[in-house]
């Protein structure tokens, strides 16, 4: 028995909800923004931390996406460098901002 996620989805991407309106090929889409900063290896013991913006859209939203693709969230431009489908409608998508 397959689950239908299309509502909950829509639920969790709607920008008055926890989304943000991303400018992407043309259009807009809804999206999750976060551009945590994680720890890196760097030289000595001391660590560097270093942002790393992603987002959490709607695999629907991204049919055509592509590495070196641009988007933009407000006024900030970002290029697509990789992204993760999880099977469930849902993809994290890693960003490199420009």
């Amino acid at each position: 028995m397959t689950i239908d996620f299309a509502a909950d989805i829509s639920t969790i991407m709607d920008v008055d909800e926890f989304a943000v309106s991303v400018t992407y090929d043309g259009g807009t889409v809804s999206a999750i923004f976060d551009n945590e900063t994680l720890p890196i290896e760097g030289p000595g013991f001391v660590p560097i931390h270093q942002a790393q913006p992603r987002l959490t859209a709607r695999t629907a939203d991204f049919a055509s996406i592509a590495e070196d693709q641009a988007l933009s969230i407000g006024s900030d431009n970002y290029k697509i460098k990789a992204w993760i489908d999880d099977g469930t409608g849902v993809m994290e998508i890693q960003l490199e901002k420009v």
